[in-house]
């Protein structure tokens, strides 16, 4: 009969009792019985009759021994076991994440929350942290990053209305990473480490991976048990940019992904900061991207192409100018 909770009690262990149990009552075994008259809730105080044509259970034979360590249900047992003193993981954790990297795409003027705008909220914590400091180790700071991200996105009127798809991504490996280290929350250390092991090149371009994880390791901060991903090597050279309407974006997005699909050479699209209603394709120069998309869209005026440098320009400026349709004598 168990009295008392072991110094070092285990699930398993008493989930194999239970089943003992069982097989000793359903055996006529008498201290079996008694174990059970004492302490089943239904059986407490009544005859041995009471059990004539019950079916015991394993469930029966939990409760039991959960009444006999004096816990109200084998459910309570095994959580107390489980639990401990550990604390509970919360999930809305990283909601604090994406308000602040909301301030910080609204403080820019810029119309999305990304990835670019989390990096710039670990640069600029509420209090300090030990992941600003790493950053600082690195030679990363809040002003230099801040010049970068602005030359990245334009300002808009709709500021920070809504988080892109590669933020949440990240945010979700952020949870990862925290549950894995046995965090109950998401951290600031957290989130640096799921750039560190994302791969985006973006993000941490200029810096060796190997060189990020020394420095982590330096400030005493816990490590995934496997090392960072060695960046790739950087696609290119680039071809030209390669204007669409709207419409006839599909068609081309469709024939680029027949002849260079995912994962093979790199290439994307993106709605055009300066020519209205139009996107672009863009990609490595051995792709012939004029070309196919020319067999896609015959007509010569749906289409406008430009190089590499003058796309960039346009694309990559702050305050890009405004499209200017031109007229059928200039285009003549």
């Amino acid at each position: 009969m168990i009295t008392s909770l072991p110094d070092h009690p285990d699930v398993e262990q008493l989930r194999i009792q239970a089943k003992e149990l069982k097989r000793a009552l359903l055996a006529g075994e008498q201290t079996a019985l008694d174990r059970v008259l004492a302490f089943h809730p239904k059986f407490t105080g009544r005859p041995a009759e009471r059990l004539e044509g019950w079916t015991f259970t394993l469930r029966d034979a939990q409760v039991t021994i959960a009444r006999e360590l004096g816990f109200g249900s084998w459910k309570t047992l095994v959580s107390e076991l489980s639990d401990g003193d550990r604390p509970r993981w919360n999930p809305e954790s990283h909601f604090q994440f994406i308000s602040r990297a909301g301030a910080e795409a609204a403080k820019l003027h810029h119309g999305y929350v990304g990835v670019d705008h989390l990096l710039l909220a670990l640069l600029n914590p509420p209090e300090p942290t030990v992941a600003l400091e790493v950053f600082g180790a690195l030679g990363m700071s809040y002003d230099d990053e801040v010049d970068k991200v602005r030359k990245w996105n334009r300002r808009s009127r709709k500021q920070g209305r809504s988080v892109n798809p590669a933020l949440q991504h990240l945010l979700g490996r952020c949870e990862g990473i925290a549950i894995g280290l046995g965090s109950a929350e998401v951290r600031d250390e957290h989130a640096l480490l799921a750039m560190l092991y994302s791969g985006d090149d973006r993000l941490l371009s200029t810096l060796d991976p190997d060189e990020i994880a020394t420095v982590i390791r330096r400030f005493e901060l816990a490590m995934p048990g496997i090392l960072p991903p060695v960046l790739a090597n950087p696609p290119g050279p680039w071809g030209p940019w390669v204007y669409v309407r709207w419409d006839q974006l599909s068609e081309v997005t469709k024939k680029l992904g027949e002849l260079h699909p995912p994962g093979t050479v790199w290439w994307g699209i993106n709605k055009s900061k300066w020519k209205r209603d139009y996107w672009y394709v863009h990609g490595e120069d051995e792709i012939p991207m004029e070309a196919i998309v020319r067999s896609v869209l015959p007509e010569p005026n749906d289409i406008e192409i430009l190089t590499n440098e003058e796309g960039s320009k346009l694309e990559n400026a702050s305050a890009p100018r405004r499209y200017r349709e031109r007229s059928t004598k200039e285009s003549g």
